[in-house]
């Protein structure tokens, strides 16, 4: 699947696993982007047909993760969403070189300012969020010995996540460069959450990020910046991506 409704470079671009991985990681960041302007993209390595109660991939679901990726992407405001159909919960199988090679060529093309992408751990420890997140910085490595490596690449931190949830985070996702406020969109984050109905840790999501809201008033996405580097410690938090 591809929508690409403009032919624009530049802007934030997203290279996650499954469809859904935008919403929890990024949604506001990447709404944010759109609402300044920017061009924003979404690259997805597989179509989600594993994504069901006992992981047996359903081709049916498949379907229907597609449709709700749509969803989420008007509610995000992206100018274009890829999904390349690598078997989910298997992209450790993938030829790692194919991987890197078709990730290298989707960014030379459409050559975004910044990136975002997983961490070492992929946040949760998912196979598959481990591999997309290794071959997009092979991949931008690759291209960086050609001079069209992005500016930027951020991975997710979840640092600041509105919920009680903590994972086995590698150094760099436990340690946020950037805490974006996205209160004004958070909004459109819970809808893109809402969007991947097939999905109960996206309802589960929903509820966590609402309660925040009434909680606190303000809710905030993590990420942290990893090419160039930001030296630690560093002085305050950078508030904005691109």
């Amino acid at each position: 699947m591809t929508y690409r409704p403009d032919e624009e470079t530049g802007g934030l671009a997203a290279i996650f696993a499954h469809p859904d991985d935008e919403s929890f990681a990024c949604a506001g960041a990447m709404a944010l982007a759109h609402d300044a302007g920017r061009t924003v993209r979404l690259l997805l390595l597989t179509r989600g047909e594993a994504g069901t109660e006992d992981g047996t991939p359903d081709l049916d679901l498949a379907e229907t993760r597609e449709e709700e990726m749509r969803c989420a992407a008007g509610k995000i405001g992206m100018a274009e969403v890829t999904v390349i159909d690598h078997p989910d919960g298997r992209l450790a199988e993938v030829t790692f070189s194919l991987l890197v090679d078709e990730i290298a060529a989707w960014l030379a093309d459409r050559r975004p300012d910044a990136v975002i992408t997983f961490g070492k751990h992929g946040v949760t420890n998912d196979p598959d969020h481990v591999v997309a997140g290794a071959a997009t910085r092979w991949a931008i490595e690759r291209l960086a010995e050609s001079g069209l490596a992005p500016n930027a690449v951020y991975v997710v931190a979840p640092v600041f996540g509105p919920g009680t949830k903590r994972y086995d985070l590698s150094a760099e996702e436990g340690a946020a460069t950037h805490r974006i406020d996205i209160t004004p969109v958070a909004g459109r984050k819970l809808g893109a959450l809402a969007c991947h109905a097939s999905q109960a840790d996206a309802a589960a999501e929903v509820l966590e990020l609402r309660a925040a809201i009434d909680r606190e008033g303000a809710v905030y996405e993590g990420f942290a910046r990893v090419r160039p580097p930001v030296p630690n410690p560093h002085p305050k938090f950078d508030t904005r991506l691109v």
